[in-house]
């Protein structure tokens, strides 16, 4: 009978280690894939910035080949040979470029659209670059104002084709949701600059070239196209975030505002005004385009330090990322090892000998000890007394065993204060005396914009904060005080036989440590503010109504614009 029982005991056992072994890991997996799909997902917005990248760089090239094909269309016919021999080199260029960039996006999955769409560019550079030849081939007798411009409008409509596909990048980017996906719309930006800052010009090199007055169409497309260039630039400097704003960022901004917007702007609006004043332009269309060149030039440099900043940031993010999953794998795998082994020592060192005892008594309780019996017996028989001193020995060692695991059940694993698990039992202990309920305080912490602080610096950074706070919660209540992580950001503080004056003394005492306390930043290289918020209230006749009470003091402090205690 004994040994049917310790059996069964034995297979109960088992089948709790097993489920415990099974719990681990259903907390482990998830966390394991989580892990493993924010490495996917910043590896996928590495892969796109590259992309992106190439697009931008396409789109650039593409908008300056508007350069050599104007100064061959307004080149006198000294000029013309060696201007047609630079714009059919720099073709060569966009033609490679092309190709680079289709290889670059089918790389990492080139889609119908895609390809759609890079059929609509090779069509549209072909049509505008024809609309150029033709122009070019003309006669200098026949040619005028009207068909010039008609030969730009077209190199217009090529770049439009490849801004879609740029824009067609950005819509089925999957990093929007990582550290890259602000400069995506940057991005997006600084190339529009970049061509919109090429048709103020351009709008306006047909009439200076052959010198005659700037039509009231062209004026109104090079003035809408000013005024969209400046719209544009004021969106670049609000969109960089101000930890992104590099000494090497702000020198290139310096650059554009001063090369750019302060003279090649204005060299625009001179030609305007001297049309609009019917007076003789000071340049020539060829010496329009060369001096505008030198200009776009400061664009296109912060635009490349923007795609290799972001480059970088996707890199980092990706290697970040990736030493989480791995960290997480080898913390869980830890985790399940460490649960095996100590259940296996469980097994063999505590239950088995409290088994093995626990047969031993009852055998012995059954025993009817005789003479011959002590004289057959070895030197150290064993007696009763003794087996329940052993047994004695093992239940206390299971009772420190017991104890050890409830306390790391009732304990939350970030900030090793109690958790819910553990405030339930307590109330479980003093609803069998509900007039203790009339003697307690309760004091709820609540951190101020913490969503803040995880959207602006991130989970790690959040973890810390509430890491800081508990642990400055635990240096200002007494060892008998219960301190409980009751959400992602709130704790409860317990105090047993306290007045509501002392609570709210000891609030402010620990809101005055938390508020002075500051959480230094190494990737920013500074530090951030922590503040809570704290609701007091003091007896109630159960548990829910002293929370009740509680809470609304919390609300009312956070009303009066948090860093604040209420009562």
């Amino acid at each position: 009978m004994y040994k049917l029982r310790s059996e069964r005991i034995s297979q109960q056992l088992f089948w709790s280690m097993i489920l415990i072994i099974f719990s681990l890991l259903l907390l482990s997996v998830p966390l394991i894939v989580s892990s493993y799909k924010t490495y996917q997902k910043a590896d996928r917005a590495l892969s796109e910035i590259s992309a992106l990248r190439g697009v931008a760089d396409l789109a650039n090239k593409i908008s300056r080949e508007r350069a050599p094909a104007n100064k061959v269309m307004s080149s006198r016919a000294d000029e013309l040979a060696a201007n047609l021999k630079e714009l059919h080199e720099y073709r060569q260029e966009v033609d490679l470029q092309i190709e680079q960039t289709l290889h670059i996006l089918k790389t990492k999955s080139f889609s119908t659209q895609d390809n759609i769409l890079f059929n609509n560019l090779k069509k549209s550079l072909q049509q505008g670059r024809q609309a150029v030849d033709a122009y070019a081939a003309l006669p200098l007798s026949q040619r005028n104002s009207e068909q010039f411009d008609y030969a730009i409008q077209h190199m217009f409509k090529v770049w439009d084709s490849c801004y879609e596909i740029l824009k067609n990048e950005l819509v089925q980017s999957d990093g929007k949701g990582t550290a890259v996906s602000e400069y995506y719309t940057l991005i997006l930006i600084l190339s529009d600059l970049r061509d919109q800052a090429g048709r103020m010009a351009s709008n306006v090199i047909a009439p200076v070239t052959f010198k005659e007055k700037i039509s009231e169409d062209n004026l109104a497309r090079s003035l809408q196209t000013q005024h969209q260039v400046n719209y544009l630039w004021a969106l670049v400097n609000t969109i960089q975030p101000e930890q992104d704003k590099t000494p090497e960022y702000l020198a290139l901004h310096r650059q554009v505002k001063t090369q750019f917007l302060d003279q090649g702007i204005p060299t625009v609006a001179g030609l305007i005004d001297e049309s609009l004043h019917n007076q003789p332009y000071t340049l020539t269309g060829t010496q329009l385009t060369e001096v505008m060149v030198d200009k776009f030039v400061t664009v296109v440099n912060l635009q490349s330090y923007i795609l290799d900043y972001s480059l970088y940031v996707a890199q980092k993010e990706k290697q970040e990322s990736y030493h989480i999953f791995i960290l997480t794998l080898l913390v869980a795998l830890i985790c399940l090892i460490t649960a095996f082994f100590t259940m296996i020592y469980a097994r063999n060192g505590v239950f088995k000998p409290l088994i093995d005892a626990r047969n031993s008594i009852l055998q012995l309780a059954q025993y009817k000890v005789t003479d011959s019996d002590y004289k057959n017996s070895s030197a150290d028989p064993v007696t009763l007394l003794d087996a329940i001193q052993k047994l004695k020995g093992v239940l206390q060692q299971r009772d420190a065993f017991e104890f050890q695991l409830r306390n790391i059940a009732n304990t939350d694993t970030l900030t090793g204060v109690s958790n819910r698990l553990a405030l339930d039992e307590y109330i479980k202990y003093v609803d069998r005396k509900p007039e203790k309920f009339t003697q307690i305080g309760l004091i709820i912490f609540d951190i101020d914009d913490f969503k803040q602080v995880n959207d602006t610096f991130g989970h790690i950074i959040g973890d810390e904060v509430i890491r800081l706070v508990a642990e400055k919660l635990q240096f200002n209540v007494r060892t008998s005080d219960l301190i409980v992580r009751y959400g992602g950001d709130e704790f409860l503080v317990l105090i047993e036989q306290v007045h509501f004056h002392d609570a709210l003394v000891i609030a402010n005492k620990m809101l005055n440590e938390i508020g002075a306390s500051e959480l230094y930043i190494a990737e920013i290289n500074q530090n951030i503010k922590i503040s809570v918020s704290a609701g007091v209230a003091v007896g109630a006749v159960s548990w829910m109504a002293l929370l009740e009470k509680a809470d609304k003091s919390l609300f009312k402090a956070k009303a009066r614009g948090k860093n604040a205690v209420d009562g």
